[in-house]
């Protein structure tokens, strides 16, 4: 899977401070609310603005730059920015602003690019922070970006230095926590700066060159998927999900040396993503490297024992080395686990 954003959460957890370590602000030098009869007009660009231009050679256009200057230009009267805020303050700017989305009809769908989600209102995490950031960087609110495996949100700075995450998807505050626990982020990761951190203008970029290069994968065109995944990581050095990407692709147009680099430079990054044990696996199995394909199948099977593929790959791994009751034993695990999982 490309890129996962749904999620589903039990409990409800307000005014959730963490320490802001390395604040980056996206603001820029856009007109304030008084006097400003005109409104916004796209001009200085936002983060959505550049999305959009990125995703020009997919269709995005003057209509979709359009649509968020609409947005930008409602909110400028739906949201009052406060000179200092409170948490309470900021929970209620936030709110303005998911009520404003919810109110033009905006839900949340899996997607990969901003200007579909304009046409379609049904837009992705990703989407999701590009327009709320937009709306900051005109009404000059502290939000900033966060990445979590497959997975953006948004974070709240203040001045003191602490900060409240929002779930965009869900309009809640949720704490550091809670994403660490439900993806189950590693804490090596989070030390090499893969997730948990607020991403750079520059990282949020490459966040987008991500879903370009996944869009174009989703219709099969790997080679032309590669470059834009190769961008992505230019902008985000320790992006594991573009390495993951990036080496889905080579290996689909049967560049293995390149898949193998990549994929283990993913799995060294997040070493709990299983889908990339999993596509390490095939890589090394093309190879055959036996010894070192059976590993990397069964460390997929510890990190998500409900997907059948791995289980049957070590069934072609024993039929090749002529075991073939082992075989037998590992495909029936196989048809297990897909009929009750259906993975």
């Amino acid at each position: 899977m490309l890129k996962q954003c749904r999620f589903h959460h039990p409990v409800r957890c307000l005014f959730v401070i963490g320490i802001l370590l390395s604040p980056v602000i996206y603001c820029t030098s856009a007109p304030g609310r008084d006097g400003d009869a005109a409104g916004y007009s796209g001009n200085p660009k936002t983060i959505a603005h550049d999305f959009l231009d990125m995703e020009a050679p997919f269709g995005a256009g003057a209509e979709h730059r359009a649509a968020v200057d609409r947005l930008i230009n409602r909110a400028m009267g739906a949201v009052s920015p406060a000179p200092r805020y409170t948490t309470e303050e900021a929970v209620r700017t936030l709110r303005a602003i998911h009520a404003l989305l919810e109110n033009e009809g905006f839900t949340t769908s899996n997607n990969l690019l901003l200007c579909r989600g304009l046409e379609r209102k049904k837009i992705d995490c990703d989407n999701y922070c590009a327009i709320y950031i937009a709306i900051a960087e005109v009404l000059n609110i502290p939000l900033v970006p966060v990445y979590a495996p497959n997975h953006s949100f948004l974070r709240f700075c203040f001045d003191d230095g602490t900060y409240i995450n929002w779930e965009p998807t869900e309009a809640r505050v949720d704490p550091d926590a809670y994403y660490v626990s439900e993806l189950r982020i590693p804490a090596e990761s989070i030390r090499k700066g893969v997730y948990m951190k607020i991403l750079s203008r520059g990282e949020f970029i490459g966040v987008e060159y991500n879903n370009i290069g996944a869009h174009l994968m989703t219709g099969r065109r790997y080679a032309e998927a590669v470059p834009y995944f190769s961008l992505a990581i230019r902008e985000y050095p320790r992006f594991s999900s573009a390495y993951h990407n990036r080496g889905t692709a080579y290996y689909a147009v049967r560049r293995l040396d390149e898949a193998l680099a990549d994929l283990t430079e993913a799995a060294g990054l997040d070493p709990s993503r299983a889908t990339t044990r999993n596509t390490l696996g095939d890589v090394l199995f093309d190879l055959k490297e036996y010894g070192r394909a059976l590993r990397e199948y069964t460390a997929s099977i510890r990190l998500d024992p409900t997907n059948y593929v791995p289980y049957n790959s070590i069934g072609l791994i024993m039929k090749v080395q002529k075991k073939d009751d082992q075989a037998e034993t590992w495909f029936a695990r196989s048809r297990e686990i897909r009929a009750k999982y259906g993975k």
